[in-house]
């Protein structure tokens, strides 16, 4: 074989040696070809509501990851009870870091700064006018690229120390790929109203949700 020949025959074999180490790679299931880890509705946090539409809202949201985690606490009491310390919070992990939280809390009705509106800009943390949208659920249910909120009207003066109360639900779409845009935006939302639903009865609400069935 001439000398030009062979030079030409070494880069050739890497190449060959590169592209069956990739299929190989791909077969096993070796980085960066990881598959994607099932979420199964027996996996998901109860704090999210129905887990039926809980598992697909957040295979719509979550990027892939070959398993994920979720860690789910609910505390305080019942409304009804004059408890005004409820709080549920939903952790999903991935790849070693957080990918998702949903956190629903109470928050009082009328105070300083809390109308509706001031409600939805500090819960989308400042997102830009542009990318929020508005959608029919509780008093107020906005969305932006990353982030979906919902405020529910909860307790009606009397029942709990300090007024009326609804509540906050607020779901961070950490790991969210914001160019999947409408996909990610609606399984957000889903999730968002989903956790609202859990959390106002399960915190006693007695106030009409306002919620979508």
């Amino acid at each position: 074989m001439s000398a030009k020949s062979t030079k030409l025959a070494i880069p050739l074999a890497a190449l060959l040696a590169v592209a069956l180490g990739g299929t190989a790679a791909y077969v096993l299931g070796v980085p960066p070809f990881e598959e994607r880890g099932d979420i199964g509705a027996e996996s998901v946090c109860e704090s999210l509501g129905d887990p039926e539409k809980a598992a697909p809202a957040l295979e719509r949201v979550l990027p892939d990851s070959p398993e994920y985690s979720f860690d789910d606490t609910v505390s305080g009491g019942s409304v009804a009870q004059g408890d005004s310390n409820y709080t549920a919070d939903c952790f999903v992990s991935g790849n070693g870091k957080i990918l998702l939280s949903a956190r629903t809390e109470l928050v009082p009705v009328g105070s300083p700064g809390g109308t509706p509106e001031d409600w939805a800009s500090e819960a989308l943390d400042g997102s830009s006018p542009e990318e929020e949208e508005t959608f029919a659920a509780g008093s107020k249910g906005v969305v932006s690229a990353d982030r979906a909120a919902v405020l529910v009207p909860c307790a009606g003066p009397g029942n709990v120390p300090g007024g009326s109360y609804s509540l906050s639900v607020v779901v961070d779409g950490k790991g969210a790929d914001g160019e999947s845009g409408s996909r990610v935006r609606r399984g957000l939302t889903d999730l968002a109203v989903g956790a609202a639903q859990f959390s106002h009865e399960k915190a006693g609400c007695d106030l009409p949700s306002e919620l979508p069935s």
